[in-house]
């Protein structure tokens, strides 16, 4: 009896540490490419601080990698984590783009159909048959125009009305936006105010369908569809059928004007101008509900896309691959196609980036080589210029992206 127990013991210590022996390179290789990827931050940042000295913020970056994740940050201080929060801008997008894709895997609308078409089973059109909605050339007009920034839909946030317009606005020749801000800081905006100011001047860029311009003001339309369709506030709806069900438990969408924190931990949003410092952490976002609104951490965001590629999302393999992931060339400098609220980043792999005063971030997928990353900065020094501030700090955080994948190739 003594002897039967201790072969068991025997057998039973023997596995343990072959299990430790198996962990132990493992573990090891591990620390040494979080070395590596931290170094490669570091010096990647160092560079550009080389060229703006005054860079007052820092860069996170999370990775996914066949299973591995890895976290590291430079200059952004000491305890940072990758539930650091911040303001996601545009990846928002993608956020939008997965709700109206899986309101079309339910059967529930179809991406082909016009936006004056009826929602299934109902006598109810996507968007509402009234004057605020009588947006230019709104008969001609499909879900996948709008999903895909080829409806011609003016931007009311990045472009001032033009001051050629006939109708007689108050904010002709200004940004909507600003001019609405300047004097009520916590106004909220609501889609239906976004499409009256495209009603009544009649602005847009294009025929629908006839071209590629990217448009945030075409995602606020894809916002109000989501609510008509659901029956639900587009928050309501993307937490609880979208972040809920992923996983994700530190995004949120703000739709109100006096809600302009964000939840702590969180990185401070800096803008330099004219050599002064802004803390813009804080902010009103209901201008961009639908399509800038997130705020989202580096670990949220590397799960929801990861898991989007997949399967193990909201949506289905095929809704991704045959229509998420389906893109048309573009004409602008960020990305070499868009599809469905995805960016095709050449050599990188499939994402969003998102851009507002204080942040810059990217959020990227390459499904073949099963590697996900998502990287952050927080801070615009706009004494080297809007321009030049644009592209030197997407060439750092996409640097270091592409650095970082090539990286773990030998991983």
């Amino acid at each position: 009896m003594k002897t039967h127990t201790f072969f068991i013991w025997l057998i039973t210590f023997s596995a343990v540490l072959t299990a430790c022996t198996d962990q132990e390179p493992e573990m090891i290789r591990h620390a040494e490419y979080q070395k590596k990827i931290q170094q490669l931050v570091d010096s990647t940042l160092h560079a550009y601080q080389t060229d703006v000295p005054d860079f007052p913020g820092g860069v996170a970056l999370k990775i996914i990698y066949k299973g591995n994740a890895f976290f590291v940050s430079s200059g952004m201080g000491d305890h940072i984590t990758g539930n650091i929060h911040f303001r996601a801008a545009s990846i928002t997008k993608t956020f939008t783009a997965t709700a109206i894709l899986l309101l079309h895997q339910q059967g529930k609308l179809n991406v082909n159909d016009y936006i004056t078409d009826m929602i299934p089973g109902t006598t109810k059109p996507y968007l509402p048959a009234s004057p605020t909605y009588e947006i230019p050339h709104k008969d001609s007009i499909t879900i996948l125009n709008l999903l895909r920034h080829r409806a011609g839909v003016f931007d009311i946030v990045n472009d001032n009305i033009p001051d050629t317009i006939s109708a007689s606005v108050p904010y002709k020749g200004l940004n909507y936006i600003d001019y609405i801000t300047e004097t009520a800081p916590a106004h909220t905006f609501t889609f239906d105010e976004l499409a009256q100011v495209l009603s009544e001047t009649g602005i847009s860029y294009f025929t629908p369908g006839s071209a590629h311009h990217y448009s945030n003001t075409g995602y606020s339309m894809l916002g109000k569809i989501i609510e008509s369709v659901s029956n639900k506030t587009y928050q309501q709806f993307l937490m609880e059928e979208v972040v809920i069900p992923m996983g994700l438990t530190n995004s949120s969408f703000p739709s109100l004007g006096s809600d302009q924190e964000m939840s702590v931990p969180y990185a401070t949003g800096t803008v330099i101008y004219n050599n002064e410092s802004f803390d813009l952490s804080s902010q009103n976002v209901t201008a961009t509900v639908a399509e800038g609104n997130l705020i989202s951490t580096p670990d949220d965001l590397s799960l929801f896309i990861n898991k989007l590629f997949t399967g193990q999302g909201v949506l289905n393999y095929y809704t991704v691959y045959s229509q998420m992931m389906h893109y048309l060339p573009t004409d602008d400098s960020v990305a070499d196609g868009y599809g469905c609220g995805l960016r095709y980043m050449n050599m990188l792999g499939y994402g969003h980036t998102g851009a507002i005063a204080g942040y810059l971030s990217i959020m990227v997928c390459d499904p073949q080589l099963d590697f996900t990353a998502v990287a952050f900065t927080n801070a615009w020094n706009f004494n080297q210029g809007v321009p030049g501030l644009e592209r030197q700090l997407n060439e750092l955080i996409k640097n270091i992206c592409y650095k970082s994948k090539a990286l773990m190739k030998n991983y």
